[in-house]
């Protein structure tokens, strides 16, 4: 009777286990399940997501020194069909910032005040985007033509990101 009464409590012990046990696994086993059902939603998430990041960073898959030339060209494009004289222009080596290879870019534009403006206005839209860090805008030397308006540079520091790879 004692070895029977030891046996029913082993399988009554045991199945308060394996209960408990199923209890515990059965709302993660739900949640798998869901997650497996919306697997479409989670692939269209993630296209647009890489659709929006590509809107402001460079893929990984480009070499960064290759990638601060073509924006960099991309940016003197920019300011020449505006009619500006690019004095000077750089692409520094990329630099590790928050997940990112942030290239910078330095660029000295000369001309009229008008198309100065213009490229300012022009940049921002740019996709991905150039980010600026500081912009200086002054008189040339030489102070006011008298056959025309008054020659202006500007001095930009901008960066672009690139994904960095994992």
């Amino acid at each position: 009777l004692l070895a029977l009464a030891w046996a029913a409590w082993t399988v009554v012990s045991k199945y308060s286990q394996a209960a408990a046990r199923l209890a515990d696994i059965e709302p993660r086993h739900a949640r798998l399940a869901g997650l497996l059902r919306g697997g479409d939603r989670f692939a269209e998430t993630d296209d647009a997501l890489k659709a929006n990041l590509a809107q402001f960073a460079y893929p990984a898959d480009s070499d960064a020194s290759q990638t601060g030339n073509a924006a960099l060209q991309h940016v003197r494009d920019l300011a020449t069909a505006r009619g500006l004289r690019v004095a000077s222009s750089q692409a520094a080596a990329p630099r590790e910032d928050q997940g990112f290879d942030r290239i910078g870019i330095n660029l000295r534009v000369e001309g009229e005040w008008q198309q100065l403006v213009e490229l300012l206005r022009e940049l921002p839209q740019q996709r991905p985007a150039i980010h600026y860090t500081t912009l200086q805008i002054g008189t040339q030397q030489g102070g006011r033509r008298p056959d025309g308006p008054q020659p202006v540079f500007g001095q930009f520091d901008l960066y672009v990101l690139k994904e960095r790879k994992s």
